[in-house]
């Protein structure tokens, strides 16, 4: 086969469109329906049973009661901190600052966030 040979079988390949025939269309629109996934059957929304009353939805709030007892837990010991002043905390100020400190307060007052310089 020559060169000019394979260029005149190109030419009268492209001269020609190609059209599927409509058994092979047919077939092919068959298989592609039959892959397709069923449609799910529709059920009613139904709503979630509520459990306990007030508390547990103010539980639901914080994300469970798991996260209320941390959450309870975080401001039991920010009291004892606050209020208590173990010894512990006043022991560390003190090596902190080098000088000896009878209180150490956590959370100031507003009037000690606005004293003039």
């Amino acid at each position: 086969m020559a060169q000019d040979d394979l260029d005149d079988l190109f030419a009268a390949a492209r001269s020609r469109p190609l059209v599927p025939s409509e058994a092979l269309m047919a077939r092919v629109l068959a298989d592609a329906m039959a892959e397709q996934p069923k449609a799910a059957a529709v059920r009613a929304a139904v709503a979630p049973a509520r459990r306990g009353g007030w508390f547990a939805g103010f539980a639901e709030v914080f994300g469970g009661f798991g996260a209320l007892a941390g959450v309870g837990g975080a401001a039991v010991a920010g009291l004892v901190l606050g209020f208590v002043q173990p010894a512990t905390v006043t022991d560390f100020a003190d090596s902190l600052l080098g000088a000896e400190v009878t209180s150490v307060t956590l959370i100031p007052s507003a009037d000690a966030l606005m004293v003039e310089e």
